[in-house]
């Protein structure tokens, strides 16, 4: 059974998560700063759940508020990439950008097991849409696509890791996703010194 301990990784990212949001509302990424108070909000349950010694009876709420959750925050991560990439991003992206978030948390209140696939597909979507910044120069196109692809090694290789273990593998599951959240940052602030 998971001990307190596995609150502390969690708390990290919960941190990142407050600071990141609000940047990201001050220079007016609305959506991803929804996108990553999710998140945030999705680690603060552990917290709560770890830290208070409620594993059980908070265990189904924290996985599918993760899960759900987590598939919408990274659509609204991608969304707001989107913008970045687009420099005559309009109303009808915002209609259209709308609609597919609400089908993402849709789809995943209906069907748990499709948020996985809806959010490995959101995550190559962001990835792509940081590296199609313009204005960036060859060496910041990788430099964005590396970071806000730090989650997707993250869930590749780290996540559930038979070759760390359990404790290291949640400890550094947590850490990677923390320093994502300031990356999204990084990434959204270059794009708009950059644009």
């Amino acid at each position: 059974m998971p001990a307190p301990h596995y609150a502390l990784s969690e708390v990290l990212i919960v941190l990142g998560a407050i600071w990141v949001s609000w940047r990201l509302v001050q220079s007016g990424a609305w959506a991803g700063a929804l996108g990553v108070a999710i998140f945030g909000c999705a680690a603060g349950i552990g917290v709560y759940r770890f830290g208070t010694d409620q594993i059980e009876s908070y265990a189904s709420l924290h996985a599918a508020f993760s899960q759900i959750g987590g598939a919408t925050a990274m659509a609204l991560v991608a969304v707001e990439s989107a913008k970045a990439a687009l420099p005559r991003w309009g109303q009808w992206h915002w209609g259209v950008a709308a609609t597919l978030v609400a089908a993402t948390l849709g789809v995943g209140l209906v069907s748990a097991e499709l948020t996985t696939p809806l959010f490995l597909v959101w995550l190559i979507a962001a990835i792509i849409a940081a590296i199609a910044v313009p204005g960036q120069t060859p060496r910041a196109r990788a430099a964005s696509g590396l970071v806000m692809a730090i989650f997707l090694a993250n869930v590749l290789l780290v996540r559930r890791s038979p070759m760390l273990g359990a404790d290291p593998s949640w400890h550094l599951f947590h850490v990677l996703i923390a320093l994502w959240i300031i990356g999204v940052w990084w990434v959204l602030s270059r794009s708009e010194r950059s644009g």
